[in-house]
């Protein structure tokens, strides 16, 4: 009986350690949402994006780059004179400056600046090929060195170096495997890079997120479902320090998790109007303290949540 009982024990104890870890449970909890020394700052969709290193918040708004410290104060803005063009994007670089994707009627050029807006150099694309003459980014992420633009309708992502030579590019359209009738009906929505240079995308009409890796490989997860787990109407996604995807679902009112398998772990938020609700999410950042940042509709202006892991 002892032999048996020994036996079994040793059974079930490799079967323990051969099964896969059990995603980590996460949570995300409202703290406040982004303001000024007069309260809430009430805008609707906006893009959003954090210097992970030094904790301060960059908020883009009918051209108006808003910047925030890591209380969620505003601490300064700048843009609201055009000087900078039209900015359509923004990113923050490893030295704390400000790339902005900026458009001067058609022309296109990335601009880098100080803190304070204050122009220091500007960078053209160099090396496009012909087939992306027409290319016209209206997203951009920064990560070690290399920017990411992408069109959104155009299904066009290029990979440039700091000095804005082209280095890649990716045609989305035949990635995804789309059909000549989709052309024009699928777009990108959620756009980022994390930190392994894999860029995160969603796309609404498919149900869909997306990881593209730096050598070219394309994963996806996601089905259309109003369950949890699933997906109604995507917008940002974002990676946290613990390699979860976050996705927003505008429809859902919520931000979902998934972990590096895809499998999915919890969804925060609901759709509403009272402080922690969200009424029609876009975009998301996240810093280095854990804190995520979602831009909403309804003049609802940044709601920030704080992850905790159990």
């Amino acid at each position: 009986m002892t032999r048996a009982i020994t036996g079994l024990l040793a059974i079930v104890a490799g079967a323990l350690l051969a099964a896969p870890a059990a995603a980590q449970a996460v949570k995300g909890g409202y703290m406040y949402t982004l303001a000024n020394f007069t309260g809430s700052i009430r805008q609707d969709f906006s893009r959003v994006t954090v210097d992970r290193e030094r904790n301060e918040v960059y908020v883009l708004y009918q051209n108006v780059v808003r910047v925030f410290n890591e209380s969620g104060m505003e601490v300064y803005q700048f843009g609201d004179d055009l000087e900078l063009g039209l900015i359509v994007d923004l990113a923050v670089d490893e030295r704390g400056d400000i790339l902005l994707l900026s458009y001067r009627g058609s022309k296109l050029a990335i601009v880098r600046s100080d803190y304070r807006g204050r122009p220091q150099s500007t960078v053209a694309l160099k090396g496009l090929p012909s087939e992306l003459s027409e290319f016209a980014p209206n997203r951009m992420a920064y990560r070690r060195g290399e920017l990411a633009l992408a069109s959104t309708a155009g299904l066009q992502i290029v990979i440039a170096d700091r000095e804005g030579n082209v280095k890649k590019s990716y045609d989305l359209f035949r990635l995804f495997e789309l059909e000549e009738k989709d052309r024009g009906n699928v777009e990108v929505s959620g756009f980022s890079v994390d930190v392994d240079g894999n860029i995160l995308m969603t796309v609404p009409v498919l149900f869909r997120a997306f990881v593209l890796s730096p050598d070219g490989k394309l994963d996806w997860f996601g089905k259309a479902s109003g369950a949890p787990g699933g997906f109604n109407i995507t917008a940002g996604i974002v990676r946290d320090r613990k390699g979860n995807f976050l996705v927003v679902d505008r429809l859902k009112g919520s931000v979902l998790v998934f972990d590096r398998k895809f499998a999915f772990v919890t969804q925060f938020a609901a759709r509403g109007y009272k402080p922690g609700q969200l009424a029609f999410p876009d975009d998301l950042a996240i810093d280095g303290q854990d804190r995520v940042y979602v831009t909403q509709m309804g003049r609802r202006g940044v709601s920030v949540f704080k992850l905790t892991y159990l």
